[in-house]
């Protein structure tokens, strides 16, 4: 019975503790999948492609055969004459069929504006891309960020412990008289500016945390776990070859492409508009006065030719509109262009220097280290000073958050040289 009731607790026991200590680990993918989810930004952009997608559709029903059921009834009344007598009379007129219209040839005009559509509902699809790595890229940084102002934190941490020995140190010197007041003093300062440091810390943690949970449209828990990969180290390109697949698979570039092949089709669109347009149609129609009996039926079918003569200019007007249409969207296509190859320029410096940063501000840190350390121990002879200390601290601090910041500049970097390149994923 006693084995029984052990085993029952224990189980009890597995079961709870898991609830209560599990963590949510996080890692960069997981972010990223949140986001493309769960971010407004997705739905807005999945909402512009259904759109142009509609409008494609819309266009394209243009050359398929145009169907209606049409039916009515009208009540008529009057005086009439029957001979020498005038007299009044009421009918009803009950009709209803079925109408056809196919257009046959308009000389490129529809298939000029599908054409357009089509273009322009590719341009949407490239929008849409860029959205998603814009969405991607901010998760990288809000994911970064978050790294980096923990690791903020964690130096602070360790300031704020050097500087709570150091005044330990500094009392005990003082109390056997071996170190003037002002060591007690300078050790409480510099351990206020630390604690400074440490809310200063603390609070951008907080911040980088909302920011995280904004781009994943998310609320995180109290307890949850980044997997730090600050020093990861990324593939490396050179100028040309950026530039060459920014030119070749930036969404931005080829939707502006396919928006200036669009704006040659409503060009001319709107130059065939002038002329003619064919097309044929036809129907079957049922007619009675009265509803009981049997409606006599009557077909119809015609070629119709239509020739725009005159329209108060405004044919004039549609293709200037055309013209002027297509001369912005072949600037627009040349300005993004200079863009995005500045855009790539700029880029690859950036992390060109982030990276060369790396080495320069780890053997600072080490370096940094290392002083504060003798500091510490010439200070402990009675040979060092309270001021040789806080200025070791000083370093430690400032060669310490250089490094962290290298770290983060050089992954984001690397990000938005990649997000430049459209080549981000």
């Amino acid at each position: 019975m006693k084995n029984i009731k052990f085993l029952f607790l224990l189980t009890i026991f597995l079961l709870t503790v898991p609830v209560y200590s599990q963590v949510d680990t996080l890692t960069i993918d997981k972010c990223i999948e949140i986001a493309l989810k769960s971010n407004p930004q997705i739905r807005l952009a999945e909402s512009n492609v259904e759109l142009s997608s509609s409008s494609l559709k819309s266009t394209r029903s243009q050359i398929f055969p145009q169907i209606s059921f049409q039916t009515g009834w009208t009540r008529n009344g009057g005086t009439s004459f029957i001979g020498p007598i005038v007299r009044e009379g009421y009918y009803n007129n009950y009709s209803y069929g079925f109408q056809l219209q196919q257009l046959v040839f308009d000389f490129g005009k529809t298939y000029s504006k599908i054409s357009a559509s089509s273009d322009l509902n590719e341009a949407s699809q490239q929008d849409y891309i860029s959205s998603t790595q814009n969405l991607i890229m901010n998760t990288y940084i809000a994911y970064f960020s978050y790294l980096q102002a923990q690791r903020f934190i964690k130096v602070s941490n360790e300031t704020l412990k050097q500087t709570e020995e150091h005044l330990k140190q500094a009392k005990a010197l003082y109390s056997v008289g071996r170190s003037p007041q002002f060591d007690v003093l300078k050790a409480q300062t510099d351990a206020d500016n630390a604690k400074v440091n440490l809310i200063t810390a603390e609070s951008n943690l907080r911040i980088s945390k909302l920011q995280l949970e904004n781009v994943l449209n998310k609320k995180l828990g109290d307890k949850f776990f980044l997997r730090d990969n600050l020093e990861v180290s990324k593939d490396t390109i050179d100028e040309a070859a950026a530039i060459s697949n920014a030119l070749k698979k930036r969404p931005e570039l080829i939707s502006s492409k396919y928006k200036v092949e669009a704006s040659k089709s409503l060009l001319t669109s709107a130059w065939t508009a002038n002329m003619p347009s064919i097309n044929v149609a036809g129907g079957y129609n049922w007619k009675n006065y009265i509803l009981d009996t049997k409606f006599p039926d009557s077909w119809n079918v015609g070629v119709t030719l239509s020739v725009p003569l005159f329209q108060g200019f405004a044919l004039d007007a549609g293709i200037d509109q055309a013209r002027a249409n297509l001369k912005n969207s072949e600037a627009q296509n040349d300005l993004t262009m200079q863009a995005v190859i500045l855009d790539v320029q700029q880029q690859y410096a950036n992390f060109q220097v982030a990276r060369s940063k790396i080495s320069a501000t780890k053997s600072l840190a080490d370096q940094s280290a290392l002083t504060l350390k003798t500091a510490v121990g010439r200070y402990a002879q009675g040979v060092g000073s309270p001021l040789e200390i806080t200025d070791a601290q000083v370093a430690y601090f400032n060669a310490q958050t250089l490094y962290i910041q290298a770290l983060y500049d050089y992954q984001v970097g690397y990000v938005r040289l990649q997000r430049a390149m459209g080549t981000l994923k």
